[in-house]
């Protein structure tokens, strides 16, 4: 198990540091207003992909085990192709879109949608060496396909990230497919019950994530809207700020990808509950030092990377990072609850901060604008995770000296 986290951990991140440069890129030659344009783009494929999820995502990886996975392919291949060809409609009511910014979200959103679910079968057949593979492939030919547009062919456009963005998941998707190609026997199934089995463990799991994603996002909307000269460059600015912070997370991701498919194939409660602490004080420790990083860089730092327009990142940062350090923690209680199958409770914890952000976002953002955006963010950061902290408490019946203090034995992490 802990090879795993390791190698997991490492691939995540390449994939970090790629995403980094993805960032610095479209910073340096589209500017804040750029930034901000395709960080609504990829904010509204990434919703779109959370209600695809809900058949199509972790449930997935719960039920690979437990079921005839031809049954669950089918019906997650039928969502991903609904959901990816008709919701970009109904944002369109919204945003409208030029015709060629709506022909690139629907493609981006049917490319998204498809190589999650691949991604998440990988993960179900415990595939993790595939999966990785799938994850850093894509981020290479992002970046590849960007260097390309902007150093060879002067694409100066959010055209030029959008498609860079649909050849990486197209890669995505050609790898995982591979690796998946001899995963699903056809056989006779009633999709009424495979639909609703997994609707079952996905429904509460994926409102949980759309919470979540709001809790994450929602600020961007409201920052988009609160000043019609001035919103999408603070919208760039911010999510620039925001993308930063949260690439502490690959930590926490990659301990919790290996911990979600390592608890959901086996069960032994008390083995699951010993595990998570582990990992929890783990992905906490390696989330502080990665911000302690970050924190102490200088502001002059951020502008000579990404330009003049970013020089209030080192603020946004600093306000971030307590609740960045927060969830690095109790994101691994977080899917120690989804690997039992109890959904509810992540979504509770999600909702919990859902409550306070948009309870502090129609107040702090107009006042603050992007300040009052990080302001908002850390607060339902914060709140989600204390109350991770007491339900893990509670059905763990943990201490909180075993959960914070009692730094011993953390190795070795075994699965047996």
């Amino acid at each position: 198990m802990l090879g795993k986290i390791i190698q997991t951990i490492f691939s995540k991140g390449i994939i970090s540091i790629i995403n980094f440069l993805v960032v610095l890129i479209t910073a340096r030659y589209l500017g804040s207003d750029g930034r901000g344009t395709i960080s609504i783009m990829f904010l509204n494929v990434t919703v779109i992909l959370l209600f695809n999820d809900i058949i199509g995502g972790s449930s997935l990886v719960y039920l690979t085990s437990k079921r005839n996975p031809f049954t669950l392919f089918m019906p997650a291949l039928a969502v991903g192709l609904f959901t990816g060809l008709l919701f970009p409609f109904l944002f369109h009511l919204y945003f409208h879109f030029q015709k060629t910014e709506l022909i690139y979200f629907i493609v981006l959103a049917l490319l998204s949608n498809l190589s999650s679910i691949s991604n998440y079968f990988l993960n179900g057949f415990e595939k993790i060496k595939q999966n990785n593979l799938a994850s850093i492939s894509q981020s290479m030919a992002i970046i590849g396909s960007l260097a390309f547009e902007f150093l060879v062919f002067k694409g100066f456009s959010v055209f030029s990230y959008y498609r860079a963005l649909a050849l990486g998941y197209a890669v995505n998707l050609a790898i995982s497919g591979y690796a998946l190609r001899n995963k699903f026997t056809p056989v006779a199934f009633s999709w009424k019950e495979s639909l609703k089995v997994i609707a079952t463990y996905g429904l509460i799991g994926q409102a949980g994530n759309i919470f979540q994603l709001l809790n994450y996002r929602f600020c961007y909307y409201v920052l988009d809207g609160v000043n019609n000269t001035q919103g999408r460059q603070d919208v760039g600015v911010f999510s620039t700020a925001a993308s930063v912070s949260e690439a502490v997370w690959v930590i926490m991701n990659g301990i919790a990808m290996v911990q979600y498919a390592t608890l959901s194939n086996r069960n032994n409660p008390q083995l699951a509950i010993n595990i998570t602490v582990k990992l929890a004080k783990i992905s906490f420790a390696l989330s502080v030092l990665a911000l302690l990083v970050l924190t102490i860089l200088p502001e002059t730092f951020f502008t000579f990377l990404f330009g003049k327009d970013f020089a209030a990142m080192k603020t946004y940062c600093l306000i971030l990072a307590p609740g960045i350090a927060a969830a690095g923690l109790t994101g691994i209680y977080a899917h120690y609850f989804s690997a039992r199958g109890d959904m509810k409770t992540s979504a509770a914890s999600a909702l919990v901060g859902l409550i306070i952000t948009l309870g502090c976002s129609f107040v702090l953002i107009p006042l603050l604008g992007p300040t009052g955006a990080a302001y908002t963010c850390v607060a339902s950061y914060l709140a989600s995770s204390l109350f991770l902290i007491f339900m893990f408490k509670i059905q763990s019946g943990s201490s909180f000296y075993n959960l914070f203090l009692n730094w011993k034995n953390l190795f070795p992490l075994t699965d047996k």
